[in-house]
């Protein structure tokens, strides 16, 4: 019986990993250093949750396996370059991740965007797909830029790149496009359709739909009849990036057609912080009117995406995302408002730090909790900074001056707990609270980190500046507000501006 139940268990094991979704990647730019897996959480927020961040070995391969649902968008990082890429349940993937050509734009984040080369990809897998339709698209598109003079002039430019397309990244422009000859788009999209007549995917069928609806949106469009046409009475899939992008081009002004029809009672609703009393008022719109879930989804969206406009009133615009991350009864708009709660305040001034997991010099787990009453200044570095290390030494000159009225907690981002100490060794003049991430890269996403080094001031551990000035770039004036501050013995007002 025992041996029958260990056969078993056995085969339901080799079961369960031969579903999972693998990802066999080779970096050789990259040897040594961790890669990281990522899902993204929902396509309106992409708040993206880590699947799995094994080392590359030294002979540049690594080995990526997860469990996922669907038709999942997946993020692959290593440092600063990442790719994206769509894969689904029991799919494997042979992918090189070379890093960016020289000169690529960085985002916000510092990050750079590269290619993923698929090798021995089969033709109907939703990347093999999708970048075959986005290069018919941006085909179509730049060939009537080109021999039409009033559309190159109304539209925002696109550049067709000689490397493959991303297939998870469709250019912004899409939407912005002015309304092409409805003849020549009916007869693109025939051929396009009888192209991929043999596809019986449903994932991309939807996606071949919302890309042409978007083709035939613009200024000059009959609203009315592209949405009886392609959005109306059509299942909200919530896996498909075009479907997102549709969305959010279509009803981008309904905040503002609210507040032009209906000022008063879009104000009340924001007074009483109340989700179903918006949704009442937008509902009042034909093109909402008739689908309960479109709505609510077209409203939290809008709320998050002009949150910092001047129509949004903030704090009930965020009372109604709580209230639909709480009480919705659609799952998936509970996990879209929470991402959107969580991504307008994590982070941000007035919010408390999270929690990390950390080591002091001696190897000991350490909580900061007891550490961040009253002026704190956290900074979070590197032994192998090399500007960082500019930085603390003019931090340690504030320090010395500043001390005793703000107390400066150094945090590093090493992986290796030895070159830590090693930099301490080096560095004894530094006496800060110094301690070591234990989960580096789980904090570089809590924290939202950018770049190194970053500095955070903080009133009894709630932030207060987010993040704060360098010391070469104005820090020194924060810490000689937070003196004045203490020596009046106004210290829970430090920072608050």
């Amino acid at each position: 019986m025992r041996i029958a139940i260990a056969i078993t268990l056995c085969i339901l094991c080799h079961a369960s990993l031969a579903q999972q979704m693998e990802i066999r990647v080779t970096a050789k730019a990259f040897a040594g250093q961790p890669i990281l897996l990522y899902r993204y959480a929902d396509l309106f927020t992409l708040r993206a949750s880590r699947l799995g961040s094994p080392l590359i070995g030294d002979d540049g391969r690594a080995t990526l396996r997860a469990s996922i649902e669907g038709t999942a968008k997946l993020r692959l990082r290593v440092g600063a370059v990442f790719a994206a890429m769509f894969a689904r349940h029991g799919s494997r993937y042979d992918v090189d991740l070379q890093p960016p050509p020289m000169g690529t734009a960085r985002s916000l984040s510092g990050s750079a965007r590269t290619t993923l080369i698929f090798r021995e990809l089969d033709h109907l897998d939703p990347n093999a797909l999708t970048s075959d339709l986005n290069m018919r698209l941006d085909a179509f598109i730049s060939e009537d830029l080109a021999t039409d003079q009033a559309a190159g002039m109304q539209a925002i430019a696109v550049q067709r790149k000689a490397a493959a397309p991303d297939s998870a990244q469709r250019p912004a422009t899409l939407f912005v496009m002015p309304t092409w000859s409805k003849q020549r788009v009916d007869s693109f999209e025939q051929k396009v359709r009888h192209f991929y007549r043999d596809v019986k995917d449903p994932w991309f069928d939807r996606y071949l739909h919302n890309s042409f609806a978007g083709l035939r949106h613009g200024p000059r469009v009959n609203e009315e009849e592209l949405f009886n046409d392609w959005i109306k009475g059509r299942p909200i899939t919530y896996d498909d990036p075009e479907l997102v992008r549709l969305l959010r081009s279509f009803y981008n002004e309904h905040l503002l057609l609210a507040q032009r029809y209906s000022a008063a009672d879009l104000q009340r609703a924001y007074a009483l912080g109340n989700a179903d009393s918006l949704k009442a008022v937008l509902a009042r719109n034909d093109f909402l009117r008739d689908d309960d879930r479109r709505c609510e989804l077209v409203m939290i969206d809008l709320l998050h995406q002009q949150f910092n406009g001047k129509i949004v009133v903030k704090p009930g615009a965020l009372a109604m995302l709580k209230q639909v991350a709480e009480q919705s009864s659609y799952a998936e708009h509970r996990l879209i408002a929470a991402n959107m709660v969580w991504d307008l305040t994590a982070m941000h001034v007035g919010e408390r730090l999270p929690a990390m997991r950390l080591e002091d010099m001696r190897g000991k787990e350490t909580v900061l909790d007891s550490l961040l009453e009253g002026p704190v200044c956290v900074v979070l570095t590197a032994s192998w900074c090399t500007y960082c290390d500019q930085e603390l030494q003019a931090l340690e000159k504030l320090h010395e001056e500043f001390g005793a009225y703000v107390r400066v907690i150094a945090i590093s981002l090493d992986q290796d707990a030895d070159k830590f100490r090693a930099y301490l060794k080096a560095h004894p003049s530094m006496r800060f609270n110094w301690f070591r991430a234990t989960a580096e890269q789980e904090l570089r996403d809590d924290l939202r980190v950018k770049s190194l080094p970053t500095f955070y001031l903080l009133n009894d551990g709630v932030l207060a500046h987010s993040p704060a000035p360098l010391p070469s770039r104005g820090l020194g004036a924060q810490f000689n507000q937070a003196k004045v501050a203490v020596e009046k013995g106004a210290r829970i007002k430090v920072w608050d501006d």
